[in-house]
């Protein structure tokens, strides 16, 4: 365990499964872990947030029981108002009178929030001028890359989720920490994204999400198209598996190196495969498994039959410049790969299950005998196909 690791500073994303009784399920989630945690943070029944997944009106005792067991246990509320587009219902008085009927009725069962998290100038405003209490943060969709941004959002947020393309960069994530704290503000981050850093289609696709994202792509496939986001098209490639390496995620052990100047490490765990996992690696600060497996979006599927050893990684990853500014204007250098070699492993059980109940899957490590990956060569040192 981790020693450096503030384990009070994460927060984890409220989901509902079949059952309150599934394995796997938040109310199992929130027994284990909740008082290691500072926040969650959850959709509204009816409220636009960054995920369309449809809440029905059945649904909002479970909720209800759920964040009053985490606020009994120390953790503070954070109501996401966080959709990239809101449409037409964007700065309109209905919009206003649903948010504020939102946050009174949360209010009179004993869950206001202490925090509202959106993208939204006007829902700031509002929140501000009507429940000025309540903590105003500008989601990780904002993209705040650096203290101009923050400036200019000064007047109406509170906390900022950092921009995920440079918050592995330590000389401007230390320049944006530093500018919070001298003007009175929070700087947040999201530990375990999977995106692409610097997508280019991240904007449409977190549209996608807000606007019911499913049934955009079924329509799709009814027409005959076939939609394939930058990232599936990439990381499934095994010549561009080092790809991945160029992602945003930081690991659990790294957590450290960003913890003292964070207000709020974000844990995504509202759809991951593997939430329960994902939290008990990162409160204890350490991870013995397929780092793939902690990312959401999850790419374990696109790699297999191999997996990221996460405990082969250098202790210098995070300083070594490799993970930070060196990725941000990528020259194909050949670093990636090289120490791709050293992480990737096969997996001799790759077709084990894997769903959103599963617990740490611990694999059989085994490479075969001069498989190629970006012009690498891996053998199971007994030179033998597995």
């Amino acid at each position: 365990m981790n020693k450096n690791t503030n384990r009070t500073k994460f927060a984890v994303g409220y989901f509902l499964t079949k059952s309150p009784d599934d394995p796997g399920s938040f109310a199992e989630l929130a027994r284990k872990f909740a008082p290691r945690l500072r926040e969650v943070y959850f959709p509204w029944p009816g409220l636009s947030n960054a995920r369309a997944k449809k809440y029905e009106p059945d649904n909002e005792a479970r909720i209800v029981e759920d964040l009053k067991y985490c606020r009994t246990h120390g953790m503070k509320l954070d109501i996401l108002a966080n959709a990239t587009c809101y449409g037409e219902k964007a700065f309109t008085e209905e919009q206003r009178l649903q948010i504020t009927g939102i946050i009174r009725h949360l209010d009179k069962i004993g869950l206001y929030p202490e925090i509202v998290t959106t993208t939204s100038p006007y829902i700031a405003k509002l929140f501000k001028k009507t429940f000025p209490d309540i903590e105003v943060r500008a989601s990780v969709n904002m993209r705040l890359r650096n203290t101009l941004a923050l400036e200019y959002l000064a007047p109406l947020y509170d906390s900022y989720y950092i921009c995920r393309d440079v918050q592995r960069d330590l000389p401007t994530f230390r320049t944006m920490a530093a500018w919070c704290r001298n003007h009175g503000k929070k700087l947040c981050m999201l530990a375990n994204s999977g995106c692409l850093r610097n997508c280019p289609w991240q904007v449409f696709h977190e549209t996608m999400l807000s606007h019911k994202f499913s049934d955009a792509l079924q329509e799709m496939v009814n027409m005959n198209l076939n939609l394939e986001l930058v990232c599936n098209c990439i990381i499934s490639q095994e010549k561009r598996f080092a790809d991945f390496l160029r992602c945003t995620w930081i690991r659990p052990e790294d957590i450290h190196v960003f913890e003292p100047e964070l207000e709020t490490i974000k844990l995504s765990t509202r759809e991951a495969k593997f939430p329960l996992e994902i939290v008990e690696a990162y409160v204890n600060g350490s991870y013995d498994g397929n780092l793939l497996r902690l990312m959401d979006p999850i790419h374990a599927f696109g790699f297999r039959p191999y997996r990221i050893d996460n405990k082969s990684f250098p202790a210098d990853w995070v300083t070594s410049g490799i993970a930070g500014k060196c990725a941000e204007n990528c020259m194909h250098c050949g670093k990636c790969e090289q120490l791709l070699a050293t992480l990737l492993k096969y997996d001799v059980n790759h077709d084990t299950r894997m769903d959103g109940f599963s617990l740490v899957n611990r694999f059989y490590l085994r490479a075969p005998e001069k498989k190629s990956i970006s012009g690498l060569s891996f053998s199971d040192g007994k030179g033998q196909q597995p």
